[in-house]
């Protein structure tokens, strides 16, 4: 469906920004600045009954694919985890995923985390995290308990 308004522009700046902050391209500074410039030229900025302070100035469409085509700075793991590029290490976040424990007695439970996780299973944090790493989609065992991380966002297509 195509928008045919000046809303329609709008979400297509939204929707620019949105996969900039996905992929974490947002924390360069060249493209933290043309995300601002961006959104300074949408919603009441972007209508011709704008009388603030602001003038629009609208981006180049090299600028707009700088934003676009800029670089990651982060990877999404399929489990949900993400991982910075600059350091390959895991970047601790607001529930990126969440844990399926299939007990014993086939009873499934979803918790939030690790501690949850480490509380059911009886097993140390390290034993924990190093077989949740190397575990498959079908999960892993820990004490007669199948542990999975599950993703609670993934993009379309994934």
């Amino acid at each position: 469906m195509q928008f045919i308004s000046k809303k329609g522009l709008d979400f297509v700046d939204f929707r620019t920004i949105c996969k900039a902050v996905y992929c974490g391209s947002h924390k360069r500074a060249n493209v933290k600045d043309l995300i601002l410039k961006l959104s300074y030229t949408m919603n009441n900025f972007r209508l011709s009954t704008y009388s603030g302070e602001y003038t629009t100035v609208p981006l180049l469409q090299s600028e707009i694919d700088t934003i676009i085509y800029a670089e990651p700075t982060i990877e999404r793991l399929s489990d949900g985890r993400v991982r910075d590029l600059a350091t390959n290490k895991i970047v601790p976040s607001v529930a990126s995923c969440v844990y399926e424990i299939t007990t014993p007695d086939g009873v499934v439970l979803i918790v939030e985390s690790l501690d949850e996780v480490l509380n059911t299973v009886g097993v140390g944090f390290r034993t924990l995290k190093k077989g949740l790493d190397l575990a498959g989609p079908e999960g892993q065992e820990f004490n007669r308990h199948i542990v999975k991380r599950v993703p609670i966002f993934l993009p379309l297509g994934k």
